[in-house]
């Protein structure tokens, strides 16, 4: 059980979350007033048209393109196509705000003779999809274009491969999935019509096409959302008919809030929608915060080795949040809760228990007389800070019962910077408090 003092605040999101999992959400403020603006679509041309929102470019992992009809030009789409998780399916979450794709759709099509339909030949697609989520909307953008010259018409016969096959109509949108609203009170649309060109018309065409899908409503003081949404290719022409499969692709799941808390000094994101299937990790580099890096590794990989030390009757420290790709070794995750900046009642009293660990007295001299070698730590000097793991700002801080916690004495400098990259972590993940998971990873460079 939590301590009592963690109150109402803690308790409300707790039931938060249980009806989130309840409902089979991943775990991974108003609502905007209304989706972006809708705006025509492509119909039987090989013109995109204008943008239906922009974004207000924020600085944070949500930062859309330069040019808002075209996802290029950042090294973020090369290395996300280059990965194998990419040509599945489902495509690559590649992060809580991106997420792309490279594919292939085919038709199959059918002319009914004597009253039977008969297979006339199948026109097949290599695409290529890419979303990025707002950091400052409730929507997120989906991109999507064939890789020129790489449509092909098989089992056609030789004159209708020329004049049928290329002029037959593809249709393409992306659609929310009926259904998969939670809660189901909340909203989920396209802003825009769907693509609608003749094969060949698609084939020729290098620009991107795009859409925005949004939300609105939500529960919780955050607003939040759960929606998915996937990709649907209609090839349906007059006098053809296609095979009894819908061209739909698997759905994708996104998660919307309007959270008021995330910003970049002056720059607030308000609300914003991210991908789910990304598992959110804090890295610190050692080459970057060496003192705070072995704290963690030490707290995650030795917990005994850590100041509090282990009761004398043998109990082994239990410390959360070591990152780990595979689950069976993953620990269990860390929660945000308010900082003691934004008047946290839970990070006040992680604060007390750390300083208690720490023997600090607080005036001219922070550490107690006992703070030395024979304790584990070291003595005091001017340049030193104590740094806690988990964090301060997390539900399973040095004061919860649950879990156990270390303190150790690191170079000032070293625990501002770390501390500045776990605030940056927050806005650039979009952790909402007590309801996301994430975990913290220390690499060596």
């Amino acid at each position: 059980m939590k301590h009592v003092e963690r109150g109402l605040a803690a308790l409300t999101s707790l039931a938060l979350t249980a009806a989130l999992l309840a409902l089979g959400a991943s775990p991974d403020a108003a609502a905007s007033s209304k989706p972006p603006a809708s705006v025509p679509g492509i119909e039987y041309i090989a013109q995109p048209g204008d943008g239906a929102q922009r974004s207000s470019n924020g600085k944070g992992t949500a930062e859309m393109p330069i040019s808002p009809d075209n996802p290029a030009g950042t090294e973020w789409l090369n290395d996300c196509f280059g990965s194998p998780d990419a040509q599945d399916p489902d495509g690559r979450v590649y992060n809580r705000f991106k997420w792309c794709q490279e594919y292939e759709f085919k038709n199959r099509y059918y002319k009914k003779v004597d009253g039977k339909p008969v297979l006339k030949g199948t026109n097949t697609m290599r695409f290529q999809a890419a979303a990025i989520g707002y950091n400052d909307t409730r929507a997120t953008r989906i991109f999507f274009r064939a890789k020129t010259g790489q449509v092909k018409y098989d089992g056609w016969n030789p004159l209708e491969k020329r004049t049928v096959a290329p002029n037959l109509k593809l249709e393409i949108t992306p659609e929310c999935v009926p259904g998969a609203n939670q809660p189901t009170t909340a909203t989920c649309g396209v802003g825009r019509s769907p693509a609608k060109m003749e094969w060949a018309q698609w084939s020729n065409f290098p620009d991107w096409v795009y859409w925005d899908v949004s939300s609105i409503g939500g529960m919780g003081e955050d607003q939040v959302a759960f929606h998915q949404w996937r990709l649907y290719l209609n090839g349906a022409s007059p006098g053809y008919e296609q095979g009894t499969e819908r061209g739909e692709g698997p759905p994708i799941g996104i998660r919307c809030d309007s959270a008021d808390y995330f910003n970049n000094g002056a720059k607030r994101f308000p609300h914003a929608c991210i991908y789910t299937n990304a598992y959110p990790v804090l890295t610190y580099k050692m080459t970057e915060n060496p003192q705070v890096g072995q704290h963690i590794r030490d707290a995650q990989n030795n917990p005994n080795s850590t100041w509090p030390k282990k009761p004398k009757d043998g109990y082994s420290k239990r410390i959360p949040g070591k990152w780990h790709v595979s689950e069976g070794l993953r620990g269990a995750p860390l929660h945000r809760v308010p900082s003691r900046n934004e008047s946290g009642t839970i990070a006040d009293e992680n604060e007390r228990w750390k300083k208690s660990a720490c023997g600090q007295n607080g005036g001219l001299n922070p550490w107690a007389p006992h703070y030395d070698a024979t304790t584990g730590l070291p003595p005091y000097s001017s340049g030193l800070q104590c740094d806690e793991y988990p964090f301060s700002s997390t539900d399973e801080g040095a004061s919860d019962p649950e879990w156990d916690s270390s303190v150790r004495a690191v170079d000032a400098t070293d625990n501002t910077s770390a501390g500045s990259k776990l605030g940056k972590f927050y806005t650039n993940d979009r952790i909402l408090m007590f309801l996301d998971d994430f975990w913290v990873n220390v690499v060596d460079a």
